[in-house]
């Protein structure tokens, strides 16, 4: 069986089109805990609408400590499968998804399933579709690289999450991917699932990461950095730090401070400054030259040159 566990947050207006999604699976064996985490709108009395309807197959839950990690540990505490499905209240998983991704974990006898998803969004008046791959050569470089799947792409086994203590509820950033991090220093097997059944919904592409609250953006800033750099520490301890995993760590560092310099430029360079990449010279010169073009940019804004 499979625990689906949904952390719900004022979510009354979408989390429907997330528990349909579950409804509409293929593959049946499966229950449903929703956990209901200090909602200010009518989300628990639709939960319990959900629970009242579907009492066999739906547990409702509260969970009074802030953050979706917290609801999700309270899930995963009540959880009663084999497999845990983590899935966002404004996420959906097309009906294939898990009926394909238990026949490869059981094929390939797999502790962990990752998929690609797409993210769905805007930016201003534009409607944003971006699909996310995989990177399959290597699961340390997946994980340094952030193309190990998300949240409600992959498939875990209930039991080895436990064993690593599920989610760290102090992290405000990179959560699935420090949780996986753990989880891979248990040397557990990989299955890679290419199918892309796993839609994330956010509202702008101007939200979390790139935040207009420049605190809360450089919190989350370091968290991911900083985990990149605990991953490098984890393999040159073990003996495990190869020139590709090497590479792909510098990568994402890199390309992570580039996509920030357009909202909080003055951070960026107060922490390039810090650190000491090991960056061709090539892409060193790209990002140069793609700084200075955003510095323009802003100059022109700031001087209503361009609107």
């Amino acid at each position: 069986m499979i625990s689906i566990i949904i952390p719900c947050y004022n979510s009354e207006n979408f989390v429907g089109r997330a528990l349909d999604s579950v409804f509409n699976q293929t593959y049946k064996d499966w229950e449903i805990i929703l956990v209901n985490n200090n909602s200010t709108d009518n989300t628990l009395t639709v939960l319990e609408s959900y629970e009242k309807k579907y009492p066999e197959i739906i547990r409702v839950f509260s969970e009074t400590k802030k953050g979706a990690p917290a609801a999700r540990n309270k899930g995963l505490r009540e959880a009663k499968g084999e497999w845990i499905q983590f899935l966002d209240a404004d996420d959906e998983i097309l009906p294939a998804k898990l009926s394909g991704q238990i026949k490869l974990a059981e094929h390939t006898n797999a502790s962990i399933v990752t998929s690609p998803y797409t993210r769905v969004g805007t930016r201003g008046k534009k409607h944003f579709v971006i699909p996310r791959g995989l990177y399959k050569n290597d699961v340390w470089s997946a994980l340094a690289l952030s193309n190990m799947g998300i949240t409600s792409s992959n498939l875990f086994k209930r039991e080895k999450l436990i064993e690593v203590g599920g989610w760290d509820e102090h992290l405000i950033a990179s959560q699935e991917y420090d949780m996986m991090f753990r989880l891979l220093q248990r040397n557990p097997v990989v299955a890679f699932d290419d199918r892309n059944l796993t839609i994330i919904h956010f509202g702008s592409l101007e939200s979390v990461s790139r935040t207009e609250d420049r605190v809360k953006g450089r919190k989350i800033l370091d968290s991911r950095i900083a985990l990149r750099y605990r991953i490098r520490k984890f393999l040159e301890e073990n003996n495990l730090l190869t020139e590709e995993r090497s590479n792909n760590l510098n990568k994402f560092i890199y390309e992570t401070l580039l996509l920030n310099y357009r909202t909080t430029p003055q951070d960026v360079k107060e922490i390039f400054d810090k650190l000491d990449l090991d960056i061709p010279m090539v892409k060193r010169l790209h990002g140069f030259f793609l700084m200075r073009k955003m510095d323009l940019k802003r100059t022109l804004l700031k001087y209503k040159v361009i609107s």
